[in-house]
């Protein structure tokens, strides 16, 4: 699977928590205490796409849309406040926000067309995201509350997959402009578009480091999938798996020491970790099903996946060292696609 209405002018609550089904939404920052660690997922359990949050253990799986039709795509804003998502609740796939909590689900885009994958920037005032209103594929960014969409990539060819730097000031992205899958970046703004890849390869999910420093992607110029990184100006372009099985989706480790990969080298598609330099290449999962979507837990210890070894897909977590593997869903529809809470 692929695999906002909001002007953030309030907090979840004021000194006090609230309890939704078990699981504790508390208040963020400024003295009020931290708030809990959460995932997000999507599941079909009710006979359609809804998202769930859970806490990291598996506990208090709470439906939070509710709704006859397809909610997917769930995405954290950065204060853990609100969720953005996908519904074709009102007959297409449009953007909405809720609340962590799943109240006050708003719809952002009215749009005929298609709209898609939801990106919040850095300090949770806009929103990236990819629709089909211009007769193909664009990068929009509009304000966190909807406001002010703008086609920013605004090229006849297929822009997708738009990532933030960790500024905010820049998205990265990835384009066909050129008769095959680059990666781009450009100012938040949509000007200075620049080619950093310019390969006849395919060069595709781009991944900025923590710092900023660098991008992680993965490309298929060496006859399979391995993974790269280079500067952030294009330069440096290094192969750092290099290895005959396929090797894609990077995920940086948030103090940027390490990636998460999924790999095909096993034979099957596992779990990777190395260093961010791509020596000690290791295999987290060793199942005999397959696991994909790695994503860390804000403090680094674990990486939550999905798999379906069980038989159908499900959500685990391991620890960052492939230690104390938990598997946190358990039902006989489809979990997918985990996103810790930051």
């Amino acid at each position: 699977m692929k695999t906002k209405k909001s002007m953030l002018v309030s907090s979840l609550c004021a000194g006090a928590a609230l309890a939704l089904s078990g699981i504790q939404f508390g208040c963020g920052g400024g003295g009020g205490g931290s708030l809990p660690t959460l995932i997000a997922f999507v599941s079909d359990r009710d006979g359609n796409w809804e998202i769930y949050v859970m806490n990291a253990d598996g506990t208090n799986q709470t439906n939070l849309t509710n709704n006859a039709a397809a909610d997917q795509e769930p995405v954290w804003s950065p204060d853990g406040s609100k969720i953005a998502f996908l519904s074709d609740r009102d007959g297409n796939d449009e953007i909405y926000v809720m609340n962590a909590d799943g109240t006050n689900q708003t719809r952002l885009t009215s749009d005929p067309a298609t709209d898609f994958n939801p990106l919040w920037s850095p300090n949770g005032s806009k929103i990236a995201f990819e629709s089909f209103r211009d007769g193909n594929v664009e990068i929009y960014v509009m304000n966190a509350d909807g406001t002010n969409q703008t086609n920013a990539t605004n090229n006849p060819a297929v822009d997708i997959d738009p990532v933030w730097s960790p500024d905010g000031s820049k998205i990265a992205f990835r384009s066909f402009r050129d008769g095959n899958n680059e990666i781009y970046v450009m100012n938040a703004d949509g000007t200075s578009q620049t080619n950093l890849t310019n390969n006849a390869g395919d060069d595709r999910d781009p991944a900025w480091s923590p710092d900023g420093s660098k991008i992680a992607f993965w490309s298929g110029r060496d006859g399979n999938r391995e993974l790269y990184v280079m500067s952030t100006d294009g330069a440096n372009q290094t192969n750092l798996t290099n290895n005959a099985g396929d090797d894609d989706s990077p995920v940086w480790s948030p103090d940027g020491s390490k990636i998460a990969f999924v790999s095909h080298r096993d034979g099957n598609y596992e779990i990777y970790a190395m260093n961010a330099d791509g020596t000690n290449q290791t295999n987290l999962t060793n199942s005999t099903g397959s696991d994909s979507s790695p994503m860390w837990s804000p403090d680094g210890s674990r990486i939550a996946y999905a798999s379906n070894s069980s038989g159908n897909w499900e959500i685990y977590t391991t620890e960052a060292d492939g230690g104390s593997q938990a598997r946190l869903t358990n039902n006989a529809a489809l979990d997918v696609g985990p996103v810790w809470r930051p």
